[in-house]
């Protein structure tokens, strides 16, 4: 198999594209995951307002007010960059 210069141009070029393709794909998927992890375990507070992480289920004491929260599912608005733009909470 013999390659003319024109194709082994194009290859040279087009084979390290396809790999900063994949590669952008694998970790843009792979933020979105962390990131909807980590909104899982966040609770707001319904009095003060406050944020903060809780592994446990059901009922939630906020540490700052003591207020009992019940966990609700929190939904991350994913910008065009996937990015977190900003939160709104899910009844």
């Amino acid at each position: 198999m013999r390659l003319t210069l024109t194709e082994l141009a194009v290859l040279a070029v087009c084979v390290p594209m396809i790999f900063v393709l994949v590669a952008t794909i694998i970790s843009r998927t792979s933020r979105v995951r962390a990131e909807t992890r980590a909104l899982s375990r966040r609770v707001i507070c319904r009095l003060c307002l406050h944020a903060f992480e809780a592994d446990e289920r059901g009922l939630v004491e906020c540490p700052r007010c003591g207020a009992r929260n019940e966990r609700k599912r929190i939904a991350p608005m994913i910008n065009d960059t996937g990015g977190v733009k900003s939160l709104r909470q899910d009844s």
